[in-house]
């Protein structure tokens, strides 16, 4: 396939692809599977549009993921013009879902559980924001700064994490708050004003009344919504974009502290610590050459 894209097998019935392109103009890309298989796909960058035979199309852009089954079909990626695009793909049999969890498959949602069991069934396109564990557990896959077997190692284990914090969102949820459409939509906007305003974000009482919701509905929606407190997610939201700071720029540590609203450098390395495990420092030194070193597909 002529494609901007590297495929990393890890099993017999699972892969890995990282796609990477910078788009002059719109670009089109055919998919197709000769077994029946399930797609997990996340948008790190870029937007575009999803098909498959017979099944709906969806809108990706930066922050989604789509869960998307192939029964032995094939499908298109439309991507836009004047952008970077990157994401990855998590690409199963199945039959992986129920070796991997052996006694425990019966906890999966409905329709990936008919898979399981051999049903090969329509089951509905899934289209979601990710959560901040999500987007940090994809973008640290597609920057894996290893090779050779510690490579494989390292794409085995973050693609089981991928796929947990997925199915922990998939599988059913006991909860008794209802969203309707209308709050839905104010949520999602609070949570855009949260993150175009990292170095001045609003309180929660501004923030509620903004988008035309109580303090209240606020915080109990934003948690059932988006899986964390609102200002659990600013906070997770903050570091991650500083990671990606890092990595992007040449910016000194503190400056890159200071374009997500940290106004002591100190803190920010904390936070940065508490949620990657080392701090800003060493992360950008243990990355720096994968970063500097990205490919970019011609468009």
């Amino acid at each position: 396939m002529a494609a901007p894209v590297r495929r990393f097998p890890l099993r017999p019935d699972l892969a890995v692809f990282f796609w990477e392109c910078a788009a002059k103009q719109p670009l089109r890309f055919s998919v197709a599977f000769d077994a029946p298989v399930l797609r997990f796909s996340f948008t790190i960058e870029g937007k575009g549009v999803s098909d498959a035979e017979n099944q709906e199309s969806v809108a990706r852009s930066r922050g989604h993921y789509e869960i998307r089954f192939f029964p032995a079909t094939s499908g298109t990626i439309a991507l836009d013009a004047r952008q970077t695009h990157r994401w990855v793909d998590v690409v199963l049999s199945p039959s992986f879902l129920g070796i991997a969890l052996a006694n425990e498959a019966c906890g999966l949602p409905n329709p990936l559980l008919q898979l399981v069991k051999g049903e090969i069934l329509p089951i509905a396109t899934v289209s979601r924001d990710m959560n901040p564990e999500q987007f940090v557990a994809a973008s640290q896959l597609a920057q894996c700064p290893y090779t050779g077997a510690a490579r494989t190692l390292y794409l085995k284990s973050k693609t089981l994490e991928l796929l947990s914090h997925v199915l922990a969102e998939q599988s059913p949820k006991p909860c008794r708050t209802r969203l309707s459409s209308y709050e839905i939509e104010c949520l999602r906007k609070a949570r855009e004003m949260l993150t175009t305003n990292l170095e001045n974000p609003p309180g929660l009482r501004q923030l509620a009344q903004s988008v035309g919701l109580n303090e209240t509905k606020l915080k109990t929606g934003f948690k059932v919504l988006f899986g964390q407190t609102v200002y659990g997610y600013f906070r997770a939201y903050r570091v991650d974009m500083g990671r990606q700071r890092l990595l992007e720029s040449t910016a000194t540590v503190s400056e890159v502290a200071s374009s997500v609203g940290y106004t002591n450098v100190s803190h920010f390395c904390a936070a940065f610590k508490g949620r990657h495990g080392v701090t800003p420092y060493r992360y950008r030194k243990d990355n720096v050459f994968f970063a500097a070193n990205q490919p970019h597909c011609p468009s």
